[in-house]
């Protein structure tokens, strides 16, 4: 009977951690400006304004409790940002969210195509953005 127990509490841990969705009333999503105090440089032919990235533990902290993560639950998830920021995406705290791990890897090629496009002219920000938005989205 424990071992059913242990299964089922497992099976709970695994699907609500696949249940996590940027929330709009905590991750909006928020485009990196030359005023962000983690502004870096403009990038590509197009000028994206560029953040990195400077996520503290206290951010953390506070994105975790608004999702309902406790930090037992941290080495689940990816503290990502919901527009990336090769795409110009800000570090603020409206734009990041706890990404399911596995998701976040599937994101990356994701991230990759729309930093190519960017990077060689076939994408502006806005199409960039859609791209994640849309696999978002989908997921």
């Amino acid at each position: 009977m424990k071992n059913v127990i242990l299964f089922f509490s497992m099976v709970v841990a695994c699907s609500s951690a696949l249940a996590v969705q940027p929330l709009k009333q905590f991750t909006p999503g928020k485009l990196c400006s030359p005023t962000d105090p983690n502004f870096k440089e403009y990038r590509y032919a197009s000028h994206v304004p560029v953040c990195v990235r400077n996520v503290s533990h206290d951010e953390k902290l506070l994105i975790a409790k608004n999702y309902g993560i406790p930090l037992s639950e941290w080495g689940n998830y990816e503290f990502d940002h919901l527009i990336p920021l090769n795409s110009g995406g800000s570090d603020d705290i409206e734009n990041l969210w706890p990404q399911p791990l596995a998701e976040a890897h599937e994101k990356d090629a994701v991230e990759q195509a729309t930093f190519n496009g960017l990077s060689n002219g076939s994408l502006n920000q806005a199409q960039a953005v859609q791209m994640i938005m849309d696999w978002i989205q989908q997921h």
